[in-house]
């Protein structure tokens, strides 16, 4: 009889976890910029009473939350597309008043429902390849690289800009070209008219 009641309750608490969503990895499906909503779908199936295994459904309108933004005025977003790997975390009321920017208690009392989670972009079954000593911004061909030493490093496959620790700038480039408000011109073809050889100093550019 203990062992039977013993096994009742493990059952009726294993019932309740089963119920309790907390985070799980999880792919986009489509994302709208415009509201920073996305539609995403868990990747991994749940296991039911009877063993089989049960496909997770699609989640609509779940916010994602930038790992660096919000703070003051400042925001670094990343372009999210379906496919990109994301984690999600399910949260302990129903968001459906916060996100309409309602802070007060929410009307339906579900706890860590499917339907209320936010995604968290990067995270992948492959993992991500870090730098184990820079601070590295990449996106394509485009890298932004901060040094332990100050050094930054900005470039792409056809050139960049190195600003070493104490200040001083190194450019690599193809063609250089300097916008002003009169006129546009390539410093490559740029030429000072009226100079005349010997020890004398060119004007301004024109």
């Amino acid at each position: 009889m203990y062992e039977a009641l013993t096994k009742s309750f493990q059952t009726m608490i294993e019932t309740a976890l089963s119920e309790i969503n907390t985070q799980i990895p999880a792919t986009v499906i489509s994302y709208d910029a415009a509201t920073n909503r996305a539609v995403v779908k868990p990747d991994l199936p749940k296991r039911v009473a009877s063993d089989e295994s049960l496909p997770a459904p699609n989640i609509v309108e779940v916010p994602i939350v930038w790992a660096a933004s919000g703070g003051g005025a400042s925001t670094l977003t990343m372009p999210i597309k379906p496919g990109d790997g994301v984690m999600l975390s399910f949260q302990q009321r129903s968001m459906e008043g916060w996100l309409s920017g309602n802070k007060d208690m929410p009307d339906d009392p579900r706890q860590f429902d499917l339907s209320d989670c936010v995604a968290i972009p990067g995270c992948q079954p492959s993992g991500i390849v870090a730098d184990p000593n820079d601070v590295v911004l990449k996106f394509n061909k485009a890298e932004l690289r901060i040094k332990p030493d100050g050094t930054i490093v900005i470039g792409n496959d056809k050139g960049g800009v190195t600003i070493d620790g104490s200040g001083n700038m190194t450019l690599k480039a193809q063609s250089i070209t300097v916008n002003t408000p009169a006129r546009t011109f390539v410093l490559e073809n740029h030429r000072h008219p009226g100079v005349q050889p010997g020890l004398g100093t060119t004007s301004t550019p024109v």
